[in-house]
């Protein structure tokens, strides 16, 4: 399946007050992900996207993809196994003429109709355990991610703060605590209950 979404965002739109766009999915895992600028953005559109809390493309804490009638596409490998079934799309549009369109797709199947497809040789033994060691990567980096946008000092993430929770499996989050500070397990909420980690 193939989620998409097309949105304009207005100009003197500032990256401290991005505008948020709401992609509902399924259950399942992103194989690929695809975001497009048209002619005329000259750099000065960008796009992040978000799942609660933790900031999935780009990787990188508070940046922004951007670009000039140019597609940036590129193969990956993220569950989305908890509700709510949807991804955050920041955008901004620093241009003080002109409105701006983004084009986002998302690939997204379940794991079955992935091993089916990619890796036809492979067991179901083979993707439990690769589903295994994603739920713990993912939680590692949400993890992290989260102090960083706790610690940043950018506008722009307040908006991504209000978010209520980030909801992971429980059992993929216990191996991934011990790489923090008993003081960030607290201050930041990063031990689950119940599975999920509570906004502080």
């Amino acid at each position: 399946m193939i989620y998409s979404k097309h949105i304009t965002t207005v100009k003197n739109t500032a990256k401290t007050a991005a505008k948020r766009t709401v992609l509902n999915v399924t259950k399942g895992l992103v194989y690929k992900v695809e975001v497009y600028f048209p002619s005329g953005s000259a750099g000065l559109a960008g796009v992040a996207i978000f799942d609660g809390l933790y900031q999935c493309w780009p990787s990188t804490t508070g940046e922004f993809f951007i670009g000039e009638s140019q597609m940036i596409s590129f193969d990956d490998l993220y569950l989305k196994e908890a509700a709510p079934y949807t991804f955050q799309i920041f955008t901004f549009n620093e241009d003080d003429t002109h409105s701006h369109a983004i084009g986002v797709r998302i690939g997204l199947v379940s794991k079955d109709a992935f091993l089916a497809r990619f890796m036809p040789t492979k067991g179901a033994e083979f993707m439990a355990d690769l589903v295994r060691k994603l739920n713990v990567e993912q939680a590692v980096l949400q993890g992290t991610q989260k102090i960083t946008v706790a610690t940043t000092p950018a506008e722009f993430l307040e908006s991504v703060k209000q978010v209520k929770s980030v909801v992971v499996p429980a059992e993929s989050v216990t191996p991934a605590i011990k790489i923090f500070t008993p003081q960030q397990v607290e201050r930041f909420g990063i031990v689950p209950t119940g599975g999920e980690i509570p906004k502080r």
